[in-house]
């Protein structure tokens, strides 16, 4: 189905056919081209804004790998990841000629991410590397960055329109 996503563990789908446009596999377009750049996982295109969509997930069983998430979550890593995955699909936005204000939703499930302490160096690692401040500036003609949705559950999603929901088999 157009609009409909799965996300790389195969369990979790996000359904964006109410969204005026999406993309859900971009990684597969940028490694088509030998291209390096990071990408979020969803992308949806509102009649007021752009969503950036980026979900990870540790506590599912028969996750891809998460003792590495997990320590990428303690060591810092992850965020690095976040972070280039924003500007990697901002250039991409960008190359489209997609011009709206953009929302960046992350959304991370994992045990280790349940500590307040944890939340908000995260918050703070991931914010002070997006473009807030660079679009402060006179020359820099347009939002960059509207919001970071940090923290969010899957279930906030449902305030854009959109479901995220277990996979449905055919």
């Amino acid at each position: 189905m157009d609009g409909v996503y799965v996300e790389e563990n195969g369990i979790y789908q996000i359904d964006l056919r109410a969204a005026l446009w999406s993309k859900g596999n971009l990684h597969t377009v940028y490694e088509c081209i030998g291209n390096i750049l990071s990408d979020v996982d969803f992308i949806a295109e509102t009649d007021n804004t752009i969503l950036l969509i980026e979900y990870k997930n540790t506590d599912i069983e028969n996750t891809q790998n998460p003792e590495a998430l997990d320590e990428k979550v303690s060591n810092g890593k992850l965020y690095d990841r976040i972070v280039n995955k924003y500007y990697g699909s901002v250039f991409y936005l960008m190359a489209c000629a997609r011009q709206k204000p953009i929302h960046y939703i992350f959304i991370l499930e994992s045990r280790l991410f349940m500590e307040s302490k944890q939340r908000k160096k995260a918050e703070y690692s991931i914010i002070k590397r997006l473009p807030f401040e660079l679009q402060k500036i006179p020359e820099v003609s347009r939002s960059l960055i509207r919001q970071l949705e940090k923290n969010t559950r899957a279930v906030d999603l449902l305030k854009f329109g959109y479901r995220y929901s277990s996979k449905i088999s055919l």
